[in-house]
Parts: C-alpha cells; sequence; structure tokens
C-alpha cells in the first residue's frame, strides 16, 4: 500500500537519510525488445545500477525496515559477488581493466615494451641522420619519421606516406620493422583480449537479465515513495491515512499549483513558479452525519480551487503522497473519484456544453457508491436556469439518498435553497470582504453565498445605466433573498467576531490560570520548605534533648559510683536539667501560645489539676503542680481562670476524668513508647493514680529495658516490678506512683 510504504520511508530517511537511485534508466538496456549494451560505455551504465542495487540493498538491511520495506528488501537479489566480477572487467567510464585477464595483462605490458623499443631506435635513427626532420609519428599504425623527399635515400627504410605537397616523405627505417611488427601483434592480441572481456561481461548481465530489471523496477518504486517523502518535507504537508477519517476534515488545505512554499519547486519541474504571494488555506470539516457540501458565492470566489483542492488531496492520500495540510485533517475511504470540471463541449463530437455534462452525469449515477466522492462543478449551467435548478436539486437529492461524498458548486439560489431540506446536506458560502468589495477566498459553513453579479459588473466596467435597469428587471423573490443572505452573512460575520472574542478571552483566562497555578506551586513549595526546615529543627532540638539526658544520665552513674545516692528532689532536678533547652534553641523553635508563659496558670487537659508555667522549651512546657514539676505536651495545656495551685494544704486537687491505668507500647518504637510513657506517668501522677500497669511484651528486650530506665528517673514512681506470671510476667511492669 502506497500510504504504508511512504510512512516507513519517512522513518527511514528522518534516521538514515535518503537513498541513492542515480541511474535506475540503465536497467533500459536489458528490456526484451531492446539490442542490449553495445560497449563498455553501455556495461558501465548496467554496472552502476548494479552497484545502485547493491548499495540500496545493504542501507535497507542496515536500517531495520518495516514491513513494507522488508518486502523490497526480499525482492532485491544478493548481488555483491556479480559486483566485483564486473568491476574486475571494466572501469568507471566503460575501459576495460588490466585485471580483467592475465593474458590481457600480459597483452598490454607487451604493446608498452615495444613501443618504448621503438621510441628508443627512432630516437637513434634520428641522432644518426641529420635529415630526419621531426620526432617520430604514426602512419598506418607503424611508427616512422618525417623526411625530406630530396634526401629519401639517405636513410634506408619503407615509405609509408607523403605529405599533400609531396615534400615530405614519411619513412619506416628497416630497424624499426620488426619492432612495428611486434607491436601490431601485441595490440591485436590485447583488443582480442578487451572485446573477449566485453563480450563475457555483456553475456553475464543477459543470463541476470530478469533478476536484474525485477530489481530495478522494486527500486523504481522506492524512488516513487522516497520522492513523495520529500516532497512532503519541501511543502510542510502531512501523509493522510487513507480512511482513517470518518468524515472530510482539512485543516489549512492548500493547493500546489497555488502555495507559494512550492513556487521554487514548480519552476524547476514545470518552468513556471506561478503565485508566489500568500495564499489562503481551505478550512473544510463537514459534521458528523454529513456527506454534501453545496459551495455557493461570487465570481472568482475560490469555489473551484475548494473543489479542487478537496479531489486533489484525496487523490494524494490515496497515492500516499503527503497532502499539503496541517495537523488534524483526516480523510475516509473512497472507493473512487469522479469529477465534472470544465467544459464538456466536443465539437468532433456534436456534443454541446449541456449534452455533454449530462452524459458524464449519466455515467455517475450508474457507477456512484457510498464511497465515491464527486466533484461537481458549476450545476446546473449550460441550460435555462430552471430547468437546470430542477436537475441540480434532483442531482443533489439522489447523490445525498446514496451517501455520496459530494462537493459541488452552484450559482443558482433556488438550488441552495432546496437543499436546505434535504437531511445529510449542508451550504456553505465564500467569504466576500463588503468594504473592500473583493471575495476573501475563505469558506463558510452552514449558509449559501450571494453570486454578487451585478456588485462584479460594476467592478469589471459595465455602464451604470444597464446596470440600474438589471437591477429593476430583478424579481422582488430575488431581491428578498439577496437582502436575506446578506443579512445572514453580516450576522455570521459578526458570529466570527463574537468567537475570536470568546477565544481571546479564554486564552487570557488561560494564561491567568497557569498564572495562578504557578504561583500555587511556587506556594507549595515555599510550604515545603518551611516545613522542612522546622522538621530539621525540630530533629535538632530532640538531638539536643538526647544528649542533655545522655549527659544527666551520666552524671548519676557518676554520683552512684561515688557512692552518692541523690533523692528524688535531686532526680527531678537531674530531668529538668536533661529537658532544658539552650536559648539559641527556644529562639529557632516555634512560639509557644501567647497564654503558656512562664508563671501562667494553666490546666492539664484530661485532669483536673492546675498548676503554674515554669519554662516552656519548644513543645514541652514545665507545670508546678504543687510541690512537684512535671513536663507535659503544650498542646495538652490550656488557659485557667483563677489562682494557680497553692502551697500543700491550701488547694485540692481532684481528677474530672480518671485517665487509664494501663499502656501499651507494643508496635512503637523505643523513641515512640518513651515519649508516650513520659506522658502517661505525667498524667497518671497528676490524676493521682497510685497504680499503673505499662504493657510493652517480651521481643527482643529493648522496650522492656527502655521502660525500666524512664521508671527508675522518673520522680514520682517509688517502686516497680514485673507481675506474676498470670498477669503478663515479664511482659507488663507494674509501677507504685507517690500519693499528692
Amino acid at each position: 500500500m502506497p500510504f504504508r510504504l511512504t510512512r516507513e520511508l519517512q522513518v527511514f530517511v528522518a534516521e538514515h537519510g535518503s537513498l541513492p537511485f542515480a541511474g535506475l534508466d540503465a536497467a533500459d538496456l536489458l528490456a526484451h525488445d531492446a539490442p542490449g549494451p553495445s560497449d563498455g560505455a553501455d556495461l558501465a551504465r548496467l554496472i552502476a545500477l548494479v552497484r545502485r542495487i547493491v548499495e540500496v540493498r545493504a542501507a535497507l538491511a542496515a536500517g531495520g525496515p518495516g514491513a513494507e520495506l522488508a518486502a523490497v528488501l526480499a525482492s532485491l537479489p544478493p548481488l555483491e559477488a556479480f559486483l566485483a566480477f564486473c568491476e574486475q572487467r571494466l572501469g568507471p567510464a566503460g575501459e576495460v581493466l588490466d585485471s580483467a585477464s592475465p593474458a590481457l595483462a600480459q597483452a598490454r605490458a607487451a604493446r608498452e615494451r615495444h613501443r618504448a623499443a621503438i621510441v628508443e631506435a627512432v630516437e637513434q635513427v634520428r641522432r644518426s641522420h641529420r635529415s630526419a626532420l621531426g620526432p617520430f609519428t604514426v602512419r598506418r599504425d607503424r611508427y616512422c619519421v618525417p623526411v625530406p623527399a630530396a634526401e629519401r635515400s639517405a636513410i634506408p627504410g619503407l615509405v609509408l606516406d607523403v605529405s599533400s605537397t609531396g615534400a615530405t616523405v614519411f619513412l619506416e627505417p628497416f630497424a624499426l620493422v620488426e619492432r612495428n611488427n611486434a607491436l601490431i601483434e601485441a595490440t591485436a592480441l590485447a583488443r582480442a583480449e578487451e572485446e573477449r572481456a566485453l563480450a563475457e561481461t555483456a553475456a553475464a548481465f543477459h543470463r541476470r537479465r530478469d533478476e536484474l530489471l525485477g530489481a530495478a523496477d522494486a527500486l523504481a518504486g522506492l524512488d516513487a515513495g522516497q520522492a513523495r517523502v520529500l516532497f512532503g518535507q519541501a511543502a510542510g504537508a502531512a501523509l493522510l491515512e487513507p480512511g482513517a477519517g470518518s468524515t472530510i476534515r482539512l485543516v489549512d488545505a492548500r493547493h500546489p499549483l497555488l502555495d507559494p512554499a512550492l513556487a521554487p519547486l514548480r519552476a524547476q519541474v514545470l518552468g513556471n513558479a506561478g503565485n508566489t504571494r500568500p495564499a489562503v488555506p481551505l478550512e473544510l470539516t463537514l459534521p458528523e452525519g454529513t456527506r454534501l457540501v453545496l459551495l455557493s458565492g461570487p465570481n472568482a470566489g475560490g469555489k473551484t480551487v475548494a473543489l479542487k483542492t478537496v479531489g486533489l488531496a484525496a487523490l494524494m492520500a490515496q497515492a500516499g503522497i503527503p497532502v499539503l495540510a496541517a495537523a488534524g485533517s483526516a480523510l475516509p475511504r473512497f472507493s473512487r473519484v469522479w469529477c465534472h470540471l470544465g467544459d464538456e463541449q466536443n465539437l468532433f463530437s456534436d456534443l454541446s456544453t449541456f449534452t455533454g455534462a449530462m452524459r458524464v452525469t449519466a455515467q455517475l449515477l450508474a457507477e456512484a457508491d457510498p464511497d465515491t466522492l464527486v466533484l461537481y462543478d458549476e450545476l446546473g449551467s449550460g441550460t435555462d436556469p430552471e430547468e437546470g435548478a430542477a436537475l441540480a436539486a434532483a442531482l443533489l437529492e439522489e447523490l445525498a439518498a446514496r451517501r455520496c461524498w459530494t462537493v459541488a458548486t452552484a450559482h443558482l439560489i433556488t438550488v441552495a435553497a432546496h437543499l436546505e431540506e434535504v437531511p445529510g446536506s449542508l451550504n456553505a458560502a465564500m467569504g466576500y470582504d463588503e468594504a473592500g468589495g473583493r471575495p476573501t477566498y475563505r469558506l463558510h459553513l452552514g449558509a449559501p453565498g450571494r453570486s454578487r453579479g451585478l456588485a462584479i459588473a460594476e467592478a469589471s466596467g459595465v455602464p451604470g445605466g444597464v446596470l440600474a435597469r438589471a437591477r429593476e428587471m430583478l424579481s422582488r423573490s430575488f431581491l428578498a433573498i439577496d437582502a436575506y443572505l446578506g443579512a445572514l452573512a453580516a450576522a455570521r460575520e459578526e458570529t466570527v467576531r463574537q468567537r475570536e472574542r470568546l477565544r481571546e478571552a479564554e486564552l487570557a483566562a488561560g494564561r491567568e490560570r497557569d498564572e495562578a497555578a504557578a504561583e500555587r506551586e511556587r506556594l507549595a513549595t515555599a510550604h515545603d520548605g518551611v516545613r522542612r526546615r522546622l522538621e530539621e529543627e525540630r530533629d535538632a532540638l530532640r538531638r539536643r534533648a538526647r544528649e542533655q539526658l545522655a549527659a544527666a544520665l551520666a552524671e548519676l552513674e557518676q554520683a552512684r559510683a561515688r557512692g552518692e545516692f541523690p533523692g528524688k528532689k535531686r532526680l527531678a532536678g537531674v530531668r529538668r536539667t536533661a529537658l532544658a533547652i539552650d536559648a539559641a534553641a527556644e529562639d529557632r523553635a516555634a512560639a509557644p501560645p501567647a497564654a503558656l508563659v512562664a508563671g501562667a496558670t494553666v490546666r492539664v487537659r484530661g485532669t483536673a489539676a492546675t498548676g503554674v508555667v515554669g519554662r516552656v522549651a519548644g513543645e514541652r512546657v514545665e507545670v508546678l503542680v504543687r510541690d512537684k514539676r512535671v513536663w507535659v505536651e503544650a498542646s495538652a495545656c490550656e488557659p485557667a481562670a483563677g489562682p494557680a495551685a497553692g502551697p500543700a494544704g491550701e488547694v485540692e486537687v481532684t481528677a474530672e476524668e480518671r485517665p487509664p491505668a494501663e499502656l501499651k507500647l507494643i508496635g512503637l518504637t523505643q523513641e515512640e513508647a518513651r515519649e508516650r510513657l513520659e506522658g502517661f506517668l505525667d498524667h497518671a501522677m497528676l490524676a493521682g493514680t497510685a497504680h499503673v500497669r505499662v504493657v510493652h511484651g517480651h521481643g527482643t528486650g529493648t522496650l522492656r529495658r527502655m521502660v525500666r530506665e524512664v521508671l527508675a528517673h522518673h520522680p514520682a514512681v517509688t517502686r516497680f516490678e514485673h507481675p506474676p506470671q498470670y498477669r503478663g510476667g515479664t511482659g507488663v511492669t507494674e509501677a507504685e506512683l507517690e500519693a499528692r
């Protein structure tokens, strides 16, 4: 299929460059009715053809071709050995090479030796006989010396020739006779070997004639396919797959004879560059379900050019030639393209214009089917307007009923009006600039166009009196229809302008939407950066707290090593020191709520306990409840009205809702479990819970050791131990808290 071959060649040329195809015309020498190669020059052309076949075959094999190129590759015979055979015998210009045969090489070497011996002998004769007039020359294929006729007897030899005046004799000295004979024999032998080499090469081509002709045909097909690809590149055309579209859709379609980009190519091929000015492209998209469109409008408005552009696009797509259209174009499948363009008049066949049109119309109706593309120019012309309009309307009805793809042109407004009632049909108009009084060449779907015959006649110089009388003779119905079409055209132009304004507004809104999205992305990025910095600062604070805790624990160990056993207040002081954060860290941490400042009265959520804020360290707050200092999360504190808890005996703390006495740590990391346990103990102490139970499981023992370490250093814990086995054994630790 031409389309698939062109598509594969597009990829191949883009990746590997174009293929060489020069010299394919040499295949004519092998045609069955041709005399065949007659000399070395003809054989050299055939060798160039073989070389081209070998090169293309190698390029296709290396390029990894698709199915179509693979089929071409399979049809090309391997001719590398045959090419080597030919190149061993003939050179690029058809000359027979010394390598053609050992006998030829020997004969040529002997010929050169004899020629050198002759030249040396002639020089000896010239040196010994002053009568020789000049250097040696050749007469009758034999070397000789020119001698004055009067001194012929001075040099013994044979007379080979005499000058036209008789004054000079060309003499072959006897010393050269045998040498000339040997030279002639060697020359004859070399010539015979050359002729034999030429005959062998010609016979080899004759034996491979059919094979080479088939390969040349395959290369000709590739050459045509590559020409289509290169044309598409030069024209900026799009390759359309036949049948890929469900309707006719042409975007920015151009006629090849009007496209200014092809002016250099037209000048090279046709000898005439043609149009070089910018051309208005064709925009045509038939709505789904519509297969027939009637173009109307002013003369010279571009109706016929639009019709021809559609037909050329269909034929080019079918032939695998890139179509002069933009991306997004598509065409349905056509089984045939039927055209009626121009005048069918034929004086030899006694055919009038109208008769010729009706005969081809009859042929159309005998063949047309739903896959036929019908292009009909000037429907209903050439006869009485009323009869022509009736015939045109009936023909359009029939084509619409058959579901033929149809693009037609007409000037009869009654035909356009009738088409409004034909299902699957659509009117279209070629644009006209009212202000400038000239066509715009743009196609508009949905309404018929005005012929504007009087306006064109006026612009062409027809006298005003004739035009005024013509306007008087127009029927009122025609004038009404013309005025209606004028108003319709104005409304359509206004709709187009509004659509353009809406499109501009939509584009502006799109730009603003993009800017807003970019701003949101920028803010999200900034937010992520802030959150990342906060997380880094939080991690730094945690590391510092762990370091201080480790230092405090080390201090306790050293005290125990010295035999010192600090009491609970001392342990609470060490705990406060471990949790303290330096001022710089506090500045970097997030500022606490305004109510959480030193000296503020707060209530700890989950208890009825109130206390005074001692210190704020990041997200943790030290609260003084009676004579105890506890650390709780800042989120667990809320402002409390009234005075804070005073000295012992002045304030009674009662829990509104007693927190649970059991904490499960299974499944948590060591750090998560530590934070959970410390908060649990603080809340239990504030709530007055005397006995707590911590479930940490057996596992590797890491959580158990951490629990024992926290319980051992918490100021409210008086004792802790594992319960009996039936209450959990070593997977649970129970602790007693100091009563308030």
